[in-house]
């Protein structure tokens, strides 16, 4: 039996993964392409302790991007390096493309979302389990566990499902798990004062017994201080860091949405890139890449004392978005600002309008939603 991270995933490398065969049918659990800490850290928590109850079942974490963007997640890699667990160790999307070419079939787990993202559907049999917090899909009613509830960090909800095998050893393994878990709650929450809700406290409480020499605040600082290291980065390692792709339809309308989260104001982006136009070049360049019709950049900080949002969205479907932002306007409580000047744009073809977002309790996981109402609002409109 293993009894660290790293020694399970060694085992998963040398041991388990060279006896696949067409018959074998692959089990795998994996968070959202956005991979964020809170993603990574669910799927490696949830292998690791399934793992432990089942041996005979191991189930493969599978880091939902190509193996290249790791670095990109500078609070990913160092953590996971503090324990020993170095990129070699990890599985990533070629990987999984490489496993399903060897077995008969997948099982999946989905942490952190609820609905197999478009990357991952033709890599997928059957979903399995799911336990995520954001909204709602209704898909998979048959998993087990199927746990879809409103927390702060996804984590929370995978340390609370596994706490009762977690709280019965006291190995290495299990202590790596509630930091990570903590750490995801962490940068979540920012220190538990922000978004936290009753499993968050719940897992608290045994992160704090299981973890008794952790300053919180110490860890956190140096969490959010890897996260927020974009030293170096290109703009557009920047957009892909936290990245999430989303597809509407209202037959016969479809739009594909693309959102990056930042955790710097766009001041500082522009900045980045030297002029604005580069900066406004760099935006356009991004939405053609990924044929978005609607490519958001969603940025968030510390301002002081004060935590700040801002939105920019830059669209090709000029008249369609436009209506798209009005109806959320409200909701978000979304102000023009003029970090961004759009003079050089050809504004009779482009949409791309900044604002102050106001309502700064609306993370991605809000605002999707709404831009999915909104979409449906006006394509019925047509």
């Amino acid at each position: 039996m293993t009894t660290t991270i790293k020694s399970f995933l060694q085992f998963l490398k040398n041991d388990h993964l060279c006896n696949l065969t067409p018959s074998s049918a692959l089990r795998v659990v994996f968070g959202n392409e956005a991979a964020d800490f809170d993603s990574v850290v669910s799927t490696l928590t949830y292998a690791f302790c399934s793992y432990q109850k089942d041996p005979a079942n191991p189930l493969v974490p599978i880091i939902n991007i190509p193996r290249a963007e790791l670095p990109l997640r500078r609070d990913v890699m160092r953590s996971l390096n503090r324990l020993n667990v170095t990129e070699d160790l990890l599985f990533f999307n070629e990987e999984f493309k490489r496993y399903k070419t060897l077995c008969g079939s997948v099982n999946a787990i989905l942490v952190d979302h609820n609905e197999v993202e478009m990357n991952s559907r033709a890599l997928v049999n059957i979903v399995t389990g799911i336990i995520d917090h954001h909204k709602d899909q209704k898909l998979h009613l048959e998993a087990h566990p199927r746990i879809v509830q409103t927390t702060g960090s996804c984590s929370s909800l995978v340390f609370n499902y596994w706490r009762d095998i977690i709280l019965k050893s006291e190995s290495e393994g299990f202590k790596e798990v509630a930091l990570l878990s903590l750490g995801a709650a962490l940068l979540d929450t920012s220190n538990f004062r922000y978004k936290v809700e009753a499993p968050d406290l719940e897992a608290l409480k045994y992160y704090e017994s299981i973890l008794s020499d952790i300053d919180r605040e110490e860890y956190y600082k140096q969490l959010k201080s890897d996260k927020d290291d974009l030293e170096g980065m290109h703009i557009k390692d920047i957009f892909k860091k936290d990245y999430k792709e989303f597809t509407f339809e209202q037959d016969p309308h479809k739009i594909k949405v693309g959102i990056a989260s930042v955790g710097k104001p766009l001041e500082w982006l522009n900045k980045q890139c030297g002029t604005v136009d580069v900066f406004n070049s760099e935006c356009i360049e991004a939405q053609k890449e990924r044929n978005l019709d609607i490519f958001v950049v969603m940025t968030a900080w510390q301002d002081g004392s004060e935590f700040k949002r801002e939105i920019l969205v830059i669209s090709p479907v000029k008249d369609h978005s436009e209506r798209i932002m009005n109806k959320i306007s409200s909701e978000l409580k979304l102000e023009s600002t003029d970090q961004i000047n759009t003079a050089s744009l050809d504004h009779h073809s482009y949409y791309f309008n900044a604002f102050n977002q106001l309502n700064v309790l609306a993370s991605r996981k809000q605002v999707v939603p709404l831009l999915g109402d909104a979409f449906h609002s006006t394509a019925a409109d047509k």
